[in-house]
């Protein structure tokens, strides 16, 4: 320990914790950060309580604090603990917890004085997880409310990008040198040549050919060394599933002497261990890892990196309401954590399967999850923190405001909050099952409000197997929760299942509300965490949900029949338009008239029937998007036709309304004028009016009940009075609609979509202007179109005085012949201007 660079800086940051609370410390792979650190602090007097370390994975967290320990030579659980979701191992003697991060979450929401808390740690905060960010801004609030002694330490490999400094201003600033070896890097893209195989693409099969040549002493590396060939290697890949493929490729290719290990997160904890554990003597290790082994996480021995470049990015459609896992490149960033794993221990090798160019194209920095991941749980946090909004936590990055609409509109939706953003009761016990999703915990707290009507154990019992099976996102061949349940009677699922059962104070017997789940319980209860996921059949094109997504199952699934579902797990699909079911449960309609009615409006609706010619109300009984039954209105009211109009503006266009040459002149000066000033002149472009119809169209549309009448609106002065009266001097003073020339001429000023004015005149009356006007404060150049006594054009030009002296002079010699009863001037930037011929101004001026 006392080899590693962070003890050299251990006493300016104990100094530094006797003047501030808040710290950072950018500190690189191998400095000791994640333990020479935490195992100082156990000693310092500054330090008077216990010590929280964050860890962005659950396998870090556990062999970290086993690693700690046998430092302390202690057994786990004593001084040093870990707490990971489902797993503790602390004690009353405790005084380090190495824990996840959605742990802190939940301590401080249960104790918002972290009371016998001293410090918080947030190590590895660049991976930029949605819970690190969370956990960083309530102990934040925390600390600035309430323990303005709590002691905050914000850790990072690196700072680039992360705007730790603008969020803690008053922070103590700390950089640590690393201690890792040189890593060579040698590049191999896919070769043209190689093609994917039945159960592998093209890149995994170059990945698996790769691997079994740097084992067998390939001389296609000449910087990978005899030493490196002998030590471990971690090949890095972006999912379990590519793990699986590559495992059963390399299987029987390897030499004799090679053991391959496992490690992603959702595997059994030994098994983690053992990838971890130094190599068996006189075997060689290979460990093919998703990007838990980025950081944080040190495995005995490697030598070698073969890094696929690949990981698997979760983004959130916020119209399908679901999270499509992606496969995308890594950032520049992650692909240098990844090398650095090969020189821990001494010069190791790295080979990327990519080119050295597009390593150069690669991003800087992963993008954080608070902008492309789901926020429903994060929301539901902040409801139970009581703030209405995300933007109102002192947050890294700002959260997407899509992704967080959608969030609380669901919460809504599940009555977890009122329209105010406000927890109700039924969330307050939703919010203390302490379910991952949202959604799992609304469907236990109605099962127990049903349980305690009836006092009917077994559908809670039910309750606690679907939101098992759920959170393991089993997937697999058919679709039938019912035919999955089983998986609940052995392995992980069983564990998570007897958890639930104990959480809601059932006996721990899953097989006893397994044999009596029916598919009427079950269908119920998903439809109650999703309701915006009950699916009708339409035809061979599968179902389409609630939400107004289509989604379809393999043809010869047991319910690609059915005509009612509900489906609780599905993925979209790349390229294609439908996503596709994995799990789901046939639904009774009959549920949709009785237990399940509320889920169900009545809206009144009204559209225009070209083929009537006139427009056409309904009463409409819906499920989300979905209509379930129809009644028509007789006559429709100014609302429902107003409605009706609005909508169909927005289908076909606003070619509907009278858009004609002065409303685009309008929308062209206002576009320039909003460039300049963006408070005082309105977007009024096509796609703006389109999305705020309903503010400047609609007051004006009561009296329209033929689509023809659309076309006698007034569009101009509709927009031009949206101005105030300043804003309208404004706009003609910036931007006028003619030019007074000296001729007293007042010459028509064009604007086009390409920011260009177009002052149009005759080239007589353009005479002595030494130079094209200017608009908008001097920033817009008129374009003089100079036009022939026969008002046809001679030259274009943005810079009169060039052409008076460049172009003017061919000009001239072709107009004089053509036009000599007028003016044609040698020197035409020092001649009077006219609007008459030779002779008639000659008359005029004596």
């Amino acid at each position: 320990m006392n080899a590693l660079p962070i003890t050299q800086l251990l006493p300016a940051l104990q100094q530094a914790l006797t003047t501030a609370n808040q710290l950072i410390l950018q500190a690189p792979t191998g400095a000791g950060k994640s333990t020479a650190l935490p195992l100082a602090l156990l000693d310092w007097p500054e330090i008077n309580g216990r010590i929280l370390m964050l860890e962005p994975r659950r396998v870090a967290a556990r062999s970290i604090a086993a690693y700690l320990a046998r430092c302390r030579q202690q057994p786990l659980g004593q001084t040093i603990g870990y707490r990971v979701r489902g797993e503790t191992q602390v004690s009353r003697n405790t005084r380090l917890e190495i824990i996840t991060e959605g742990i802190l979450t939940r301590m401080i929401q249960q104790d918002p004085t972290l009371d016998g808390v001293a410090m918080v740690i947030f190590d590895e905060i660049h991976e930029r997880h949605l819970t690190t960010d969370l956990g960083l801004a309530l102990a934040l609030e925390v600390q600035t409310s309430v323990r303005d002694d709590l002691k905050i330490l914000a850790m990072s490999a690196t700072l680039q990008g992360l705007p730790l400094a603008q969020l803690m201003p008053d922070a103590i600033t700390l950089s640590s040198e690393g201690r890792s070896f040189p890593v060579s890097v040698a590049y191999r893209a896919v070769p043209a040549n190689v093609q994917a195989r039945s159960a592998l693409p093209a890149w995994l099969s170059h990945m698996g050919k790769s691997i079994v040549a740097m084992f067998a002493g390939s001389d296609d590396l000449p910087e990978l060394t005899t030493m490196q060939r002998q030590g471990a290697m971690l090949a890095f890949l972006p999912g379990r599933a590519e793990i699986i493929k590559l495992q059963e490729y390399l299987t029987g290719r390897l030499p004799d002497d090679v053991q391959i290990y496992l490690m992603y997160g959702d595997l059994p904890a030994e098994l983690q261990d053992a990838a971890i554990a130094p190599p068996i003597t006189g075997k060689r290790k290979l460990v093919l890892s998703t990007n838990v082994a980025e950081s944080s996480l040190t495995i005995e021995g490697i030598t070698m990196v073969v890094d696929c470049g690949y990981r698997r990015q979760a983004s959130f459609n916020p119209r399908t309401g679901v999270t499509r896992l992606g496969l995308k490149r890594i950032s520049q960033a992650s692909a240098q954590q990844r090398a650095g794993r090969a020189g821990r221990l001494a010069a190791g090798f790295c080979l990327r399967l990519w080119s050295q160019e597009e390593q150069g194209r690669l991003a800087a920095a992963d993008e954080p999850e608070i902008q492309c991941g789901e926020l429903l749980p994060a929301v539901l946090e902040a409801a139970n923190w009581g703030v209405k909004s995300l933007s109102q936590l002192p947050l890294l990055t700002p959260a997407n405001a899509a992704n967080e609409a959608v969030a609380w509109e669901l919460l809504q939706t599940l009555e977890l909050v009122d329209r105010q953003h406000k927890l109700t009761a039924h969330g307050r016990a939703a919010y203390q099952f302490g379910a991952a999703s949202p959604r799992l915990a609304h469907m236990l707290v109605k099962a127990q409000t049903r349980v305690a009507e009836s006092s009917d154990k077994q559908l809670l019992g039910l309750a606690c197997l679907l939101a098992a099976l759920l959170e393991a996102r089993s997937r697999g061949a058919g679709c039938d929760v019912l035919d999955k349940l089983p998986q609940l009677l052995r392995g992980p699922e069983a564990k998570q299942a007897k958890l639930w059962l104990r959480r809601c104070q059932l006996p721990e017997e899953p097989a006893r509300y397994l044999h009596a789940a029916n598919s009427q319980d079950v269908a119920w209860l998903l439809a109650l965490a999703f309701p915006d996921r009950i699916a009708r059949a339409r035809g061979a094109a599968g179902f389409v949900l609630a939400n107004g997504t289509g989604v379809v199952l393999e043809h010869d699934d047991a319910l690609a029949s059915a005509e009612w579902l509900v489906i609780a797990d599905f993925q979209e699909q790349e390229g294609r338009s439908s996503g596709r079911a994995y799990l789901a449960a046939m639904l009774p309609a009959g549920l949709l008239d009785n237990e399940l009615a509320f889920l169900t409006e009545w809206r009144e609706d009204a559209a225009w029937d070209d083929n009537k010619g006139r427009f056409l109300a309904e009463r409409q009984l819906c499920l989300g998007k979905l209509v379930l039954k129809r009644e028509l209105l007789p006559q429709p009211d100014n609302a429902l036709k107003r409605k009706a109009l609005l909508t169909l503006i927005r289908q076909r266009g606003l070619g509907l309304l009278n858009m004609d040459d002065s409303v685009r002149q309008l929308q062209f000066r206002l576009r320039l004028a909003q460039s300049v000033d963006p408070i005082q002149f309105p977007d009024v472009s096509d796609a703006a009016l389109l999305a705020s119809l309903e503010q400047w169209l609609a007051p004006y549309l009561d009296d329209v009940s033929q689509l023809k009448q659309l076309a006698t609106l007034d569009i101009y002065s509709l927009l031009l009075n949206r101005l105030p009266w300043q804003a309208r001097q404004q706009l003609d003073e910036w931007l006028p609609t003619h030019w007074p020339m000296v001729t007293g001429t007042r010459a028509p000023i064009r604007y086009d979509e390409n920011g260009r004015a177009l002052l149009s005149v005759r080239l007589q009356e353009a005479l002595g202007m030494s130079d094209s006007p200017r608009l908008l404060q001097g920033k817009l150049v008129i374009t003089m179109e100079l036009l022939s006594p026969a008002h046809r054009p001679l030259a274009l030009t943005a810079d009169l005085a060039s052409f008076w002296q460049g172009s003017y002079t061919d000009v001239k010699k072709e107009m004089r012949g053509r036009y000599p009863k007028h003016l044609w001037p040698d020197d035409p930037a020092n001649t009077l201007p006219t609007k008459y011929t030779k002779k008639k101004t000659e008359a005029k001026l004596s």
